[in-house]
């Protein structure tokens, strides 16, 4: 799979070209390396990676195929005895110092780019797609499970412990990001921080989780009720839910994002809540929780196939409660197919 994706950057250069990759995601997506420490050097026909001395078995057990450098000046191993051309650098993971530094003592014509194999990785492989659904299904697991425990009395920050020991217990390597457990008014905060606040009677219970597995994420949210709901948490919980639920029956490959954005918002307007449905729709998932590509940052650009991507909206009411509805999907010619599937009803705790 790794040379393959190599081949398809490679697809992507010109004769004498090289890429100089620094950024630690990218090389593990390109090659499998996943050391912290390590640059790639990519041209038309080969490519090699260098490393320091403490990777240097574990390089060449994840990168079989290509030859492996070992030192610690990369860009001198890399670079130093290439002859002068035109080398593409990622913009995004150079510091100005380190670019100064490529520029005052190579030869080359060092061009910056921005998002290349970013872009690469919108589009996943049956690999990538089966690791993304593995870690989902570790999550919702975990969450059906510990839902059922969730008391009066206990903290958010119980809660969270509980939910990612669990998923850790059914086989994830760790969590894809800081689980939101929010709580009563807490849940109106969209990225809320887990505290020592209780759980009481009549709170929303908003939980925002995900497994990680091979260094694949997973994303979901629901949002439950303690006790018996009342009027507004209904309404406010039938809107956000119908809106996730009319994206995700538009959303297919070749849609424009900003197609399935209106069809979301349009609901949320039609409810009354659009004002409080305060941040985007969703975000591609990965070897990154956020990745490319990014609802509302997409123009008129069409979803691909095969992107793996969340649908998420919600509706904060400040200092009384809010919603978020979330799946991580892939997306197909059909329409999609939901990784994370867990029920949409407003669960009584």
């Amino acid at each position: 799979m790794t040379l393959a994706r190599l081949s398809r950057l490679q697809d992507n250069l010109g004769p004498g070209q090289h890429f100089f990759v620094t950024n630690l995601i990218n090389i593990q997506y390109l090659t499998g390396f996943t050391g912290s420490n390590a640059a790639l050097l990519v041209s038309k026909s080969d490519a090699t990676i260098a490393t320091d001395t403490r990777y240097e078995i574990q390089v060449r057990e994840q990168v079989p195929d290509l030859p492996a450098l070992i030192g610690r000046n990369f860009s001198d191993l890399l670079l130093g005895n290439l002859s002068k051309s035109e080398v593409l650098v990622e913009g995004s993971s150079l510091s100005l110092n380190a670019y100064q530094n490529l520029t005052n003592t190579l030869p080359h014509n060092f061009v910056v780019t921005d998002g290349v194999v970013e872009q690469l990785r919108v589009v996943k492989d049956d690999s990538e797609v089966q690791l993304i659904q593995a870690a989902c299904e570790i999550s919702t697991q975990a969450y059906l499970e510990i839902i059922e425990t969730v008391k009066v009395g206990q903290s958010e920050k119980f809660i969270r412990n509980a939910l990612e020991n669990r998923m850790r217990e059914l086989g994830a390597d760790g969590v894809a990001f800081d689980s939101i457990v929010a709580t009563g008014s807490n849940s109106a905060i969209p990225h809320h921080e887990p505290t020592d606040r209780e759980v009481q009677v009549g709170d929303f219970l908003k939980i925002d989780f995900g497994a990680k597995l091979a260094g694949y994420h997973a994303d979901c949210t629901r949002t439950a009720v303690v006790g018996k709901p009342s009027d507004w948490q209904i309404d406010l919980h039938v809107a956000v839910s119908t809106a996730q639920l009319a994206g995700r029956n538009v959303i297919r490959s070749d849609i424009k994002f900003r197609d399935v954005e209106q069809v979301v918002i349009q609901s949320m307007t039609n409810s009354g809540f659009h004002e409080y449905f305060t941040h985007g729709l969703g975000h591609g998932v990965g070897l990154e929780i956020h990745e490319e590509p990014f609802f509302g940052r997409t123009g008129d650009a069409k979803i691909a196939p095969n992107t793996v991507i969340t649908i998420e909206p919600g509706a904060y009411l400040k200092g009384k409660g809010g919603v978020r509805v979330e799946d991580t999907i892939v997306v197909d010619s059909q329409g999609y197919r939901n990784l994370t599937n867990l029920p949409y009803e407003l669960l009584e705790l």
